[in-house]
């Protein structure tokens, strides 16, 4: 195998690792909520969603899934957001985070990745009762997302410190 093969394949494969081993709060535990992020007042925004967690469900995941336009308007853009997980009025956890568009596709010719996943939080809820979540952008937005969505997942395994 010639050297650049290796080394693509190498860092191919390096690139597989980090992604599984960032995905406990996606692929582990069980899904107790999926719910459709509806659209906020302000572009970009969305309105709070609400679902009841208890501490036999430690540790939880929560995580923000959209997909992607195709439109090359919004490629190599991103968008900023918070979000805040708070039970009773109080904060469970927060996390800024961004969607990024792709530039373009690893495969060359084929159009840019069709979607996004991010784990917002894998945290312990400290009693049982209703949830809030909120997530509002930091900034105006660049990209347009669709079809955004929230699962939550009881019993993950924690991802490696």
């Amino acid at each position: 195998m010639q050297a650049w093969r290796r080394v693509a394949v190498m860092g191919l494969l390096a690139g597989l690792m980090g992604l599984f081993a960032a995905c406990e709060g996606t692929t582990t535990g069980k899904e107790v909520a999926n719910i459709a992020l509806q659209a906020g007042a302000d572009r970009g925004s969305y309105l709070p969603v609400k679902f009841t967690l208890s501490p036999d469900m430690n540790p939880v995941a929560v995580n923000f899934r959209a997909d992607f336009t195709q439109d090359p308007a919004d490629f190599g853009k991103w968008n900023s957001y918070r979000a805040v997980l708070t039970q009773s009025g109080s904060v469970v956890a927060t996390r800024n985070f961004n969607v990024n568009h792709p530039q373009t596709n690893p495969q060359a010719d084929a159009p840019p990745p069709g979607g996004a996943v991010h784990t917002l939080f894998v945290t312990d809820v400290p009693g049982g009762g209703e949830c809030e979540l909120t997530i509002t952008p930091l900034q105006a937005v660049a990209i347009t997302l669709q079809g955004a969505r929230v699962d939550v997942r009881a019993n993950v395994v924690r991802p490696a410190q």
